[in-house]
């Protein structure tokens, strides 16, 4: 076996046994980072060990392919098939046979393994590079930092000038290194880094990411080598998050706290070393901590003998499996030209059949008209039994809030003809469709018709956070699975009917406007399931709004924020927090064709 076949064959068995297991994960449902860790960790030392393993474990087949060889007599059968027998461990017959040129030369194909192999041993090799100069650079910043005197857990704790945030350094003696400033912080604030960091130490982070990107450079042209070291770096930091709020029970303190590391930012250096606030999209980490119901309990040892259990056939499978090829001779003579090599690989490599792309949910006919100058605006709505959409004089910043569930406060860059620029809107599906498709049928026309690109930010800001009263929720569960194409609709003034409402949705709709203070709201109810309930409350009116076309008596109810309380036992509080933004990079007019 060449040098290059060995490199692909471990690939395959490699991608083969970390996409089992990631696949074993999704169908599982496993949720608990620690557990996930565990799981990409046992992968990777499989994956490691593949080649050893290979080696050692006797052939599996797991197929019999027949090659047909032109030419080959009949009474040869047999003789083929004691010979593929008697093979080394591989326990197959490989045929090869250089191309000739009419002149009977050998062509020169024989140069491409020894080009790919070259192209391998540079790329490992810069790889390996970067990883040991990052090893050698965060030995550098260790030895450079000094010692605070003090420890937490028997872990020594160290400070330096060099980091803006907490990090965790050393393989076989690990220290956690904080910014000089750290006896400036609060008792909250330290114990939720100190949490988190031992966390990483406890579990061997640094060493095992270290040998994550071992991996990585060794097999880079797998893509499953670098999906494997994204989720061990993932599951490491969710895991060391949850032992953080463990400590401190508080996510928005927490979330803040880590935005304000991310913000600093760390050296653009590659330390191999464990950063609290350099993994991921700060927007994706804070929405986990802000949004999570329940942490990570860790990795005991039943949890870890069910992962070994579990994963260890996997392994094996992938290391003693064997394609086994049976020779036999063709009915019919063919022309020489035709080889074995010619015919292997039609007879090895089946077609897969072909699998079609899911296709793109769009409308099936859609007329944007712009509006008639005086016409009055009309509601955007959902059509009956979900076959569409309907808009009069709807503006694009109002298409884009309900689309997206964005407050249009939160629409920002855009020019000023979005929010005044009206649009008649007659979009049909052709058929009934969940309210979730039609959302994204008019997310793809938004993208098509208006040219619509954006993306999001996250800054600070003033937010209501939507919360469990402490006198216990009063809303009914609704566990129906219908989906309903209202989830909630409106009666008279100040009355309002929710139906299989979900917290995210009712958060949403909450800061659509409802508010004075013009708050964005988030849901920190935990709340899973979805809710009946009617809300009756005393409406915030515009300027000079016609009081006495209200019905009697309205203007006499709760405001919003008491209606919440008493009769759904939530409740909104206000505070600083981080707000997600939707920043429009690019927009055109509609080409106004249906």
């Amino acid at each position: 076996m060449t040098a290059v076949e060995f490199l692909a064959e471990w690939a395959i068995r490699s991608a083969a046994v970390i996409l089992s297991g990631a696949l074993l994960l999704w169908m599982l449902r496993v949720k608990d980072p620690a557990i996930r860790l565990a799981a990409c960790i046992a992968l990777l030392c499989g994956s490691l060990a593949m080649p050893i393993l290979t080696a050692a474990l006797p052939a599996m087949p797991l197929a019999m392919i027949r090659v047909t060889l032109p030419g080959m007599p009949a009474r040869q059968s047999e003789t083929a098939r004691v010979i593929d027998q008697a093979a080394p461990a591989a326990g197959t017959v490989e045929f090869r046979q250089h191309p000739t040129h009419p002149t009977g030369e050998v062509s020169q194909g024989y140069r491409w393994p020894h080009i790919a192999l070259a192209i391998y041993i540079v790329v490992a090799g810069v790889l390996l590079l970067r990883l040991c100069a990052g090893l050698v650079m965060s030995g550098r910043l260790l030895r450079r930092s000094r010692s605070a005197r003090e420890t937490t857990d028997g872990i020594e704790i160290r400070e330096s000038e060099d980091v803006s945030g907490p990090l965790t350094l050393g393989l076989a003696h690990s220290a956690i290194v904080l910014p000089c400033d750290w006896r400036d912080w609060q008792a909250d604030k330290l114990e939720a880094v100190l949490a988190h960091e031992r966390s990483h130490i406890r579990r061997h982070d640094p060493a095992v990411q270290v040998l994550s990107t071992l991996h990585r450079a060794l097999l880079w042209h797998s893509p499953m080598s670098w999906y494997l070291h994204r989720r061990i770096v993932q599951s490491a930091e969710e895991a060391s998050d949850d032992a953080a709020l463990a400590a401190v029970r508080d996510r928005a303190s927490y979330a803040e706290m880590l935005l304000e590391f991310m913000q600093s930012g760390m050296p653009a250096v590659n330390w191999h070393g464990v950063a609290m606030a350099r993994y991921g999209k700060a927007e994706d980490r804070i929405q986990r901590i802000l949004d999570g119901t329940t942490a990570s309990r860790g990795i005991t040892r039943w949890r870890l003998a069910a992962v070994l259990a579990l994963g260890s056939p996997l392994v094996l499978i992938a290391a003693a499996a064997h394609i086994e090829r049976v020779l036999q001779p063709a009915e019919h003579d063919t022309p020489a030209v035709e080889t074995a090599a010619a015919a292997l690989p039609v007879a090895a490599a089946p077609r897969a059949p072909v699998r079609s792309k899911p296709a793109r949910l769009t409308f099936e006919t859609a007329e944007i008209l712009s509006s008639q100058p005086g016409s009055r605006p009309g509601p955007v709505r959902a059509l009956p039994a979900g076959d569409g959409y309907s808009a009069k004089v709807a503006t694009l910043k109002l298409l884009i809030s309900l689309m997206y569930k964005v407050p249009a406060r939160q629409i920002t860059a855009g020019p000023s003809w979005i929010d005044s620029d009206g649009y008649d809107i007659e979009a049909r599906a052709g058929g009934s469709h969940s309210l979730k498709d039609l959302h994204v049928m008019f997310q793809n026309l938004l993208a098509d018709r208006f040219k619509l690109r954006f993306h999001r930010e996250i800054k600070e800001g003033p937010l209501f956070a939507l919360t469990v009263d402490t006198a216990g929720l009063k809303m009914k569960v609704n566990a129906s699975p219908q989906e309903f194409t209202f989830p909630i609709s409106y009666g008279r003034a100040g009355l309002v009917i929710g139906t299989r409402v979900s917290m995210e949705y009712l958060s949403w709709w909450l800061g659509q406007g409802l508010q004075k203070d013009e708050r964005p709201v988030i849901d920190r109810t935990g709340l899973t399931k979805n809710y009946d309930f009617t809300l009756l409350f005393a409406p915030q009116l515009p300027p000079n709004f016609p009081v006495e076309t209200l019905p009697p008596g309205v203007l006499n109810r709760p405001s919003i924020y008491e209606a919440l309380r008493e009769q759904l036992g939530l409740q909104l509080q206000a505070e600083e927090g981080p707000v997600e933004y939707l920043v429009i990079d690019h927009v055109e007019r509609a080409d106004g064709k249906g």
